[in-house]
């Protein structure tokens, strides 16, 4: 089963593994997560208009889900196997933020009634809102619904995060699925009109895919240099960029679940100097907590209370500093504290083939730790060190 935020997202991502299991028999099933009718630019591009209504944007929709139809053709994928659940382009992270509990309940409810053994989704690292925001809303369902037996898998379409690109395994194509790809991107003319370069050189890169494991570690990424959580609080040692244009509106979002199990959403709005400063309820806006930031504007550590939050349940944080559409980095999860009380095993990854479940190399660590605590990873480590086949 595919998860993919947008059409398109199938063929710059996932062609060549769509490919791979047609040939091996597999049973496929795609599901977007919004049409992409919150288009703006492409759709003046293409219809020669500024002002864009609703009903502009319904009919856009609707282009592009037949164009989604027509590039899972290329692949042998028929309409019958698609699903289209029509939540808010763009909105995603809002709906995270504010009440993401029906949108949790479809996803749930679309992978319960399909029963699939395998799980391809976007990734926390991912720098699209809307691919960070679903990424986030599966690993609530992997870690809360999903059998010990589904393996979910995390691919990328934006940014080249360390955090992903250092452990994930690649799925090189030949000539011929090079050529399918190719020519399943064409089929999303609407996005093609203004980014044609940029989505055809999609189809000359390997395909990486990322197995979703019970973390110990925390990958940190973007402004985010370090973390360490106790019971009590959490520390986050931030280093900026010197981006003026980032500088102005940044926040830090902090999202899990309470002790009773009730997902929870704060965020903090950065001064750039040293101060307290309120913690919001995203949906309610109302003050819960105060943090305290030390630094100034190109570095510095929060110090957050986690009263809110419960101490048995991951947390996830990401430093928003959009000026205009594309988050800095993604979300970053923190594991829950029991998971790092205990001496964890020799964590191993396995490189499958998600076609043909062939096993191709492993390499693995392990690590202790009483709160989780890890600064930046060197790029150089790779704990994913096989390929797929």
């Amino acid at each position: 089963m595919l998860i993919a935020p947008h059409p398109d997202d199938e063929a710059l991502a996932c062609s060549v593994i769509l490919q791979q299991a047609v040939r091996a028999g597999a049973a496929i099933r795609v599901v977007y997560v919004t049409d992409g009718d919150d288009n703006p630019w492409p759709q003046r591009a293409v219809e020669r208009r500024w002002s864009l209504s609703a009903s502009d944007r319904k009919r856009w929709g609707k282009l592009r889900r037949s164009e989604a139809l027509a590039a899972l053709g290329v692949l042998d994928i028929h309409p019958a196997d698609v699903q289209f659940l029509a939540l808010p382009d763009q909105g995603l992270t809002d709906l995270l933020l504010r009440d993401c509990n029906r949108a949790l309940t479809r996803l749930i409810q679309v992978i319960d009634d399909w029963s699939p053994t395998d799980i391809l989704a976007p990734s926390l690292s991912d720098i699209h809102p809307d691919h960070n925001a679903v990424a986030v809303m599966m690993r609530l369902i992997f870690a809360d619904f999903l059998a010990p037996r589904v393996s979910q898998w995390n691919y990328l379409v934006h940014g080249r995060s360390p955090a992903f690109f250092d452990r994930a395994a690649e799925l090189s194509p030949s000539e011929v699925e090079t050529a399918t790809k190719r020519d399943s991107i064409r089929r999303h003319q609407t996005q093609i009109k203004l980014s044609r370069r940029r989505f055809l050189r999609y189809a000359t890169r390997p395909e990486r895919f990322l197995r979703v494991e019970r973390e110990s570690a925390i990958w940190c990424d973007g402004a985010v240099h370090s973390v360490s959580r106790t019971r009590d609080n959490l520390n986050v040692d931030l280093r900026f960029t010197a981006d003026p244009f980032r500088m102005q509106r940044s926040k830090l979002f902090i999202f899990g679940r309470d002790s009773l199990g009730r997902i929870r959403a704060c965020l903090i709005r950065l001064l750039g100097c040293s101060a307290d400063l309120e913690m919001l309820d995203c949906a309610t806006n109302q003050r819960i907590g105060i943090a305290r930031y030390r630094g100034h504007p190109f570095a510095g550590q929060f110090t957050l209370p986690l009263h809110l939050f419960s101490p048995i349940h991951d947390l996830f944080i990401k430093v928003d500093r959009r000026p205009w559409f594309f988050d800095e980095a993604g979300w970053i999860e923190i594991p829950s504290l029991p998971s790092l009380e205990v001496t964890p095993p020799m964590i191993s990854a396995e490189a499958y083939s998600l076609a043909v479940r062939s096993c191709t190399g492993m390499a693995g660590y392990g690590t202790q730790e009483k709160v989780a605590s890890v600064t930046r990873r060197s790029s150089g480590h790779n704990c994913f060190g096989g390929k797929f086949s």
